[in-house]
């Protein structure tokens, strides 16, 4: 089951428009202060009542695991893996989407210096907004989705990739919420600039690479 590059390129095109609407309401609501905010509050209360210490020490061990310099490291070796099976061109779509996503990370998190909230289970280090797990996470499993989407010999096999990235990141989103390591609007301004960063990088590889049919069988070598 293939899918034209066109319909392809819409598909990334929406999910690129929806999470940067979604990133910049985000933003906006911090800024002014608006409804959102309370959000916070409200998940971290309801949290706090579903913690035991088996989820607890379940989800340090997540948290610890959805490192983004795990992630990062993962991402070099699958990279590695990818150019030695002759696939440099999705080995630089990985790493070059990733990297987007970490930079645009760090800048926003020195732009914005909004401090972590206080957890008396878990401590981190740094600012809070946006959270770095969810933004490397969501943007780690998106690009693992579409790297081997059309390497899954059947049907099947691509539910399950689909399904399994969305449950990895989702957990990862998780449990720096249940840990009380960041807020929920620190949680979904990541998922939405991991999808955001990935889905740009993917556009801007199909516009400029992948209609250039040479430079791309370069790469493929």
């Amino acid at each position: 089951m293939g899918f034209p590059n066109w319909a392809k390129n819409i598909l990334f095109l929406l999910v690129y428009m929806i999470s940067g609407l979604v990133l910049v309401i985000i933003i906006e609501g911090l800024l002014s202060g608006s409804d959102l905010l309370p959000l916070n509050a409200a998940i971290e209360s309801a949290v706090v009542h579903v913690r035991t210490p088996f989820m607890t020490t379940f989800m340090v061990f997540v948290t610890q695991f959805g490192n983004p310099f795990v992630f990062s490291s993962v991402a070099v070796f699958i990279a590695a893996i990818l150019i030695m099976k002759g696939n440099a061109y999705d080995a630089i779509l990985f790493l070059a989407a990733l990297l987007i996503a970490i930079v645009a990370l760090i800048v926003l998190k020195n732009v914005f210096q909004i401090s972590r909230p206080v957890s008396d289970i878990y401590s981190a280090d740094g600012w809070s907004f946006p959270s770095g797990h969810a933004t490397v996470a969501t943007a780690f499993f998106f690009l693992v989705a579409h790297t081997f989407f059309s390497k899954m010999r059947d049907t099947k096999g691509r539910v399950m990739l689909i399904i399994g990235s969305i449950l990895g990141a989702l957990l990862i989103c998780f449990s720096r919420l249940y840990l009380g390591a960041h807020w929920t609007l620190d949680i979904l301004a990541g998922i939405a600039l991991g999808l955001l960063s990935v889905s740009f990088t993917i556009l801007m590889f199909n516009v400029f690479l992948e209609e250039n049919r040479s430079l791309r069988k370069r790469l493929n070598l």
